[in-house]
């Protein structure tokens, strides 16, 4: 395989040969200030880049021909500009401003500019097509900076999860066009439930740290915000299908109108995902939706929108020990039944159900050339439950009464005669725990831009209502006096969330800007009822937070150098109450987020140095362990941080040859205290966090030899990473190295569609690794991901 790659890389730069030219120039505005960061493409190429600073692109080892150049940029009217190519081109334009409001105006309150100073990267939705195959959304971001991708399935497809700077997804903030998308209870973002949402994301932008004020949960790792599909000016449809290894398949369908009288826009997707999964019985069956309905003038955007999706996946989310995996990688403990020669079978409907629809209405106004506003309403709607065979289960755990005969009676059930003496106390069954939750709010933000000044307020509400966990018997061996219907724990959950931010940019002279932004955030939380142990409980509490950022940029000829301070507070949720030791309550959180570095980005040459040092108090870290629902457990720990370099840095040879690549060198310290099993509290100092590796790294190698033939062949690298934090290297899931290649095909027929092929080969060389773990009674229990496997598929524009 290693001389199939070397074959393929040489075979593509053969074609260097054939003759070649330049097209370069200069995107200004009709007052010809320059337009960086404009989007620059060759149409049914794969030739593209991206203005810097001084609005220049270039484009290198064009072929002769006929092509259509294609300019984007926010706010702007797209260019559409053919051109003939038989010698060096210098080509300048400019752009005029659209006479619609921009979409983007949805997200712009909450994202970083390129003086902003912290730390992000924003990708486009080229890049998002062009890693989407079947894959839940965490695996289009596995190649960025510190990130950390996990499969339970093995695959990338099913319960998938990321982290960022080692936090986990409960401590990263995520909005779509500005409104939260963390479970307000867990924290958490599953993924599965909202499949192939990739394909109807315009932009992402991925902030590193604390980042700029946001709405929801507080960003303790990172915060992400996604804009959803723009509006195209002109009709569409996309047809996409792909398949590969593990039964896996994808179909897709969307299409919009394009702009009917210059003002209304209607779009629709929907898309099926399936996959057997890597693991046993992990399969996964996706579906999921997306429409979106639009007005737009001349000042005014109103864009109204429904989305979701509902799952069925087999549970894979026991993880097997190290002496099963040596002889099966693939074991799956979900549903396994003991007969009673000791032999196993497996229920096959051990599955995970979940349905959530999402509902948003965006009204954008722009009150002049330098005021806009943007109001949001959204409501959430999740519903869904989990099945699992359990085997002599006590009845007192079901609220059931034990079942008394005489001495010697005979017990009749199924054909089969059970003897007892007695009673019986324990019994076979199938148990649902269900989750049934509303969610529903406002956000909204005003902003005011002029020469010197970008100023933003902002704020949301946002109610989370009758959260409602229960449970029930569907079936029992032996049902004592339980009835259909019947709850066994059942209890509720309802939080508000309000929050009010202030940013402010100021340029006092044209190479520095000063940031200031400020964040008041109150939470309201309360649950009561009866657990799933059948424990009583109550929560009811208050958190006032208040959180202030300071920082500053200084634009040099050679990039933007950048420093920030921020603090951050972040209340506990309803597990750490309810996993909480007797006598303990957790406590919010608070970290300071230093931010020092320096980017530049251009249309061949990108770089990003990063220094940080986040310092926590109270840190609730993961102990490594997880409880009855498979979420793992946390607890307050001692003086804890996470510091570290990050470096980013692409080369583009030429506009058909680039070379990309990043590294982490993290240091991540706590002070832990656990109790032994004699109940003494050993105290460690200075050891690692869990799931914070020393060292994450990736390298990409793009190449597009002809104008419709592109390749990728990306390698990342994780260092060891402890499944707790006593710095037991016993207690740990080893570096691993994977590498991927894409291979891509356009075929572009005139006046009729567009048609691309994908090939995708994961973890080329069929590297055996663990991407995720867990302790439960001092014994390692992991996550195998698969070897070599493919996704390929087609996709057709018209």
């Amino acid at each position: 395989m290693k001389q199939l790659v070397t074959l393929l890389a040489c075979a593509c730069l053969s074609l260097q040969a054939f003759t070649q030219f330049s097209l370069r120039g200069k995107i200004t505005d009709t007052g010809h200030g320059a337009l960086p960061g404009a989007y620059v493409t060759l149409k049914d190429t794969y030739y593209q880049t991206i203005t810097d600073n001084q609005g220049n692109y270039v484009l290198t080892g064009i072929r002769i021909g006929d092509y259509e150049l294609q300019i984007s940029y926010i706010g702007f009217e797209i260019i559409r500009q053919p051109v003939s190519i038989s010698g060096n081109i210098i080509l300048d334009l400019t752009m005029k401003e659209s006479a619609v409001v921009a979409d983007a105006v949805i997200v712009s309150a909450l994202r970083a500019t390129e003086n902003t100073p912290t730390t992000y990267t924003t990708i486009r939705k080229e890049e998002i097509t062009r890693q989407n195959m079947a894959q839940d959304l965490p695996y289009i971001l596995g190649n960025q900076t510190s990130v950390v991708t996990t499969s339970d399935a093995g695959t990338g497809i099913g319960y998938t999860g990321l982290r960022i700077r080692g936090s986990d997804a409960t401590r990263i903030n995520v909005t779509i066009n500005g409104v939260p998308l963390n479970d307000p209870e867990s924290h958490a973002v599953y993924w599965v439930d909202v499949p192939d949402f990739a394909s109807s994301v315009n932009s992402l932008q991925l902030q590193r740290g604390v980042g700029s004020s946001t709405n929801g949960a507080g960003a303790f790792g990172a915060s992400m915000n996604f804009e959803t599909n723009a509006i195209k000016p002109e009709p569409f449809g996309v047809l996409t299908a792909a398949a590969g290894s593990f039964g896996t398949y994808r179909t897709s369908f969307q299409a919009g109108t394009g702009l009917i009288r210059d003002h209304w826009y209607l779009e629709g997707r929907g898309s099926t995902i399936g996959s057997d999964g890597y693991i046993d019985r992990a399969s996964s069956k996706l579906n999921s939706f997306f429409l979106q309905g639009c007005y737009t003038g001349s000042k005014t955007l109103i864009k109204a929108l429904a989305f979701g999706g509902n799952e069925k996946t087999y549970q894979a989310w026991y993880g097997i020990d190290g002496p099963t995996m040596q002889h099966d990688r693939t074991f799956n403990w979900a549903g396994a039944v003991f007969k009673d020669d000791g032999t196993l079978w497996f229920y096959d409907n051990q599955t995970d159900n979940y349905k959530q629809d999402h509902y948003q209405l965006h009204i954008s106004h722009q009150f002049s050339g330098t005021i806009s506003m943007n109001l949001s309403g959204h409501y959430t709607y999740g519903r869904g439950f989990y099945e699992e065979y359990q085997q002599d289960e006590p009845f007192s755990d079901y609220r059931l009464h034990n079942l008394y005969f005489g001495r010697d009676s005979v017990l009749i059930t199924s054909g089969y005669r059970y003897f007892y003496h007695d009673s019986v106390t324990t019994t076979d069954l199938v148990r649902r725990r269900w989750l049934d939750n509303h969610y529903y709010g406002t956000t909204w933000s005003v902003r005011s831009r002029h020469e010197k000044t970008d100023i933003v307020l902002g704020g949301a509400w946002n109610k989370y209502d009758k959260a409602r966990h229960y449970g029930e018997v569907i079936w029992a061996e032996f049902a004592g006096d339980g009835r259909p219907g019947d709850n066994y724990y059942d209890n509720t959950g309802f939080k508000t969330d309000f929050n009010l931010f202030l940013k402010t940019a100021w340029s006092p002279v044209k190479p520095l800007s000063i940031y200031g932004d400020v964040q008041y955030r109150h939470i309201r939380y309360q649950a009561a009822g009866v657990e799933s142990s059948l424990e009583p409980f109550r929560i009811d509490e208050n958190f006032n937070f208040f959180n202030p950022k300071l920082g500053l940029s200084y634009e040099l000829q050679a990039g933007t150098l950048y420093a920030s301070y921020s603090m951050a507070h972040r209340e506990p949720i309803r597990d750490d109450y309810l996993d909480a030791a007797p006598g303990e309550k957790p406590e919010p959180e608070v970290l300071g987020d230093l931010e020092v570095g320096f980017r530049k980005t251009g249309p061949k040459v990108r770089y990003a140095l990063n220094y940080y040092l986040m310092n926590y108090h109270n840190q609730l870290v993961l102990t490594g362990e997880i409880n009855d629902d498979g979420a793992y457990i946390r607890r307050n720990t001692g003086k804890s941080y996470r510091t570290g370099v990050e470096l980013e840095a692409g080369y583009a040879f030429t506009s058909h040859i680039s070379l990309d690549g990043n590294l982490s060198l993290m240091s991540a310290k706590t002070n832990y205290r656990e109790a032994n099993d004699e109940g003494s509290i050993i105290e460690y100092k200075h050891v690692d966090l869990s799931f914070s590796p020393r060292i994450t790294s990736g390298l990409g190698l793009r190449m597009s030899p002809a104008r419709n033939l592109e390749c990728d062949w990306g390698v990342k690298y994780i260092s060891r990473q402890f499944l707790g934090n006593t710095g037991n290297a016993d207690l740990a899931l080893e570096d691993y190295a994977t590498s991927d290649l894409r291979i891509s095909y356009l075929l572009a027929p005139p006046e009729f569609a567009q048609v691309e092929f994908s090939l995708v080969i994961m973890n080329l060389f069929n590297a055996m690794y663990e991407s995720n773990g867990y302790v439960s009674d001092g014994t390692p229990y992991f996550y195998p991901q698969a070897g070599i496997h493919f996704f390929g598929g087609i996709t057709v524009k018209l």
